[in-house]
């Protein structure tokens, strides 16, 4: 399991910001749904594209980390960009032959993420900078792109789940019998939900798991990549703590911890 937060900044009482974006911005924007809306804690208050935009670009300046996460997004393509930003320069009295140009110092690419153009979830690991650096996500979609949430940054990494984790849901569509024996139905949200357990190695990451992570932040949302085994995107989630975790020892080396997840929505 994986999950982005900086635990220095979730340990702020009331603190807005636990990841490690300090700016972002979209080289393409709905003034009715602006970049602006990728980093508030709702997946459904979207920022979208220009209309018509089909691809478009996110920049994000990133204070340290090793992740990004999208969340709620149209794209059918996705393609990561890592580097400094840092420019090579010559020294005085050298210069590029004709045809050659400089890129950007320590620049990464990542493979293409093909993802299902409605509801999709990103998450895409990348090379630990201790340092600021730059993470751009081009994303391309069938309609005038959107999406729902990004964070990025520090990542904290515990062994995953034990099989058996549950996966469940809660339902919003409104269903109703009318007194003439008529159904009535209204569309609404429906969320996953799962619950299950963990086995976390020493009592030190235990309490990070609890205290410094679900504890401090309570009912706050955070990325969180369920397992590291599966890969698939119905693994990225961006959730809160159902309730309150629970940990136990198990033995010298080892502790358990009973949790539970929602999806927000």
């Amino acid at each position: 399991m994986k999950i982005i937060i900086d635990t220095d900044l979730a340990a702020v009482p009331g603190a807005s910001v636990i990841d490690n974006i300090t700016s972002l911005t979209a080289d393409s924007e709905d003034a009715a749904f602006p970049a602006s809306n990728l980093r508030n804690d709702h997946t459904t208050d979207l920022w979208k594209a220009a209309a018509g935009v089909l691809t478009a670009t996110l920049t994000l300046a990133v204070s340290k980390g090793q992740a990004v996460e999208l969340y709620n997004t149209n794209a059918i393509s996705a393609v990561v960009l890592v580097g400094t930003g840092g420019a090579y320069e010559f020294e005085t009295g050298y210069s590029l032959e004709t045809g050659y140009s400089l890129e950007n110092s320590k620049t990464g690419v990542s493979t293409p993420y093909y993802l299902p153009g409605r509801g999709g979830r990103l998450w895409a690991d990348y090379p630990v900078y201790a340092g600021p650096h730059l993470v751009t996500v081009r994303l391309t979609a069938l309609t005038t792109i959107y999406a729902g949430i990004v964070r990025a940054g520090n990542v904290e990494e515990f062994r995953d789940p034990m099989y058996g984790m549950a996966e469940g849901g809660i339902d919003y569509h409104i269903e109703k019998e009318l007194n003439n024996g008529a159904d009535y139905f209204r569309a609404r949200n429906h969320v996953r939900t799962f619950e299950g357990l963990q086995m976390i190695e020493t009592m030190a990451n235990a309490f990070l798991f609890k205290h410094d992570i679900f504890d401090a932040i309570g009912p706050k949302p955070v990325p969180v990549r369920l397992s590291d085994t599966f890969t698939d995107q119905e693994f990225v989630l961006f959730a809160k703590r159902d309730a309150p975790v629970k940990i136990a020892p198990v033995s010298a080396t080892h502790w358990r911890a009973n949790y539970g997840l929602k999806e927000v929505i």
